[in-house]
């Protein structure tokens, strides 16, 4: 169906977004393909101050703040006409599309996609694993490499898009959720963005617990709204 989205600016009271809407005269040409709401996982406790000797098993949980967020963007998806939840494989983000699909009362639960994990960290020449800091270092350079045994920034996005692409066949014209990492929500805003790679976390670094929304047209993919917190 050839559609013309024309998209007005709506901040519901008590949500907040951490970049700006669409601009109200903003028209998008072309036949939607997918809407996808697109959730950084909930508050987790490797999100917060911790133990250095927790256990990770423990850290890839979500607080108690965490569950309120992941029940908070179940409400505020309620009325979207959701089809499917997918959710990275991470307990953090499993926690949060299994809330999310009760709260919306989606009957098949969600399911999971390995597409959407966190990217690989890999390895340095002495095989210890490569930080976070490392790669907010490469980056800052303007590089975007991968890591051995990892993978770069473009390469997490590639195989989100893919999976996107496949889900558009399934899901046509339909809204779904995407349960990821920050990582990979700023590998997709930025790929919509036309945002150079490496500067695609520094710009699209959304906060846990949070929704953005993109629409994929045949003419190309649409942010609508970026960072928004249900919950705060």
């Amino acid at each position: 169906m050839k559609v013309i989205l024309i998209f007005l600016l709506v901040v519901a009271n008590g949500c907040h977004s951490q970049q700006v809407q669409k601009d109200a005269n903003s028209v998008f040409h072309g036949d939607m393909v997918l809407s996808v709401y697109l959730v950084r996982h909930a508050e987790s406790k490797k999100n917060v101050a911790h133990l250095p000797w927790t256990p990770e098993e423990e850290l890839d949980t979500l607080t108690v703040k965490g569950r309120r967020q992941a029940a908070a963007i179940g409400r505020f998806l309620k009325d979207k006409g959701i089809v499917a939840v997918l959710s990275s494989p991470a307990d953090r983000a499993r926690e949060t599309a299994q809330a999310i699909s009760q709260v919306i009362g989606l009957k098949r639960g969600y399911e999971v996609e390995k597409a959407f994990a966190s990217l690989r960290p890999g390895k340095d020449r002495d095989g210890n694993q490569m930080s976070w800091a490392w790669r907010e270092k490469q980056w800052a350079q303007g590089q975007d490499p991968r890591p051995e045994g990892g993978e770069s920034l473009l390469d997490g996005e590639i195989r989100a898009k893919n999976a996107l692409n496949r889900l558009s066949e399934r899901f046509y014209g339909m809204a779904v959720v995407i349960v990821s990492h920050g990582d990979i929500c700023a590998a997709l805003l930025g790929h919509a963005e036309n945002a150079p790679m490496s500067k695609r976390y520094v710009l699209h670094n959304v906060p846990t617990g949070s929704v953005s929304e993109l629409i994929m047209t045949d003419t190309g993919w649409h942010v609508l709204e970026e960072g928004r917190q249900p919950f705060e």
